[in-house]
């Protein structure tokens, strides 16, 4: 059975989310992971307040999963490596992700996309 990660960033949800749909009908087995990049947490913008609706969201998203007999995977560090180690661990042959407009966002995704099999 194939299976695929799905990268979790902004959108923490289950209903109405193409690239949670992109990698189910890519593979039998989803593994939902998220990568808390500490470039991010460290930013200017990245107050408390933020940091806890970050939090308080993913806690929710694993919450829905782990009522569907899943859970949500959670790394801390750069996230090619996290990524390429969760690849090597899973099994996974692909990534699906949404697409993130914000240049940090794209610099990133295309060090991601150079190496790993990124799908946005």
């Amino acid at each position: 059975m194939a299976t695929a990660l799905w990268w979790v960033r902004r959108d923490l949800r289950l209903t109405d989310n193409a690239a949670l749909a992109a990698a189910l009908s890519h593979a039998g087995q989803v593994l939902p992971v998220f990568v808390l990049d500490p470039r991010l947490l460290a930013a200017p913008d990245a107050g408390e307040k933020r940091v806890a609706l970050l939090f308080g969201g993913l806690q929710a998203l694993d919450a829905d999963l782990r009522t569907r007999g899943s859970r949500q995977v959670v790394r801390r560090g750069d996230p090619p490596e996290e990524l390429r180690a969760l690849l090597a661990e899973s099994g996974a042959d692909a990534i699906f992700t949404e697409r993130d407009y914000w240049p940090y966002a794209q610099r990133r995704d295309a060090r991601v996309a150079r190496d790993l099999p990124l799908h946005l």
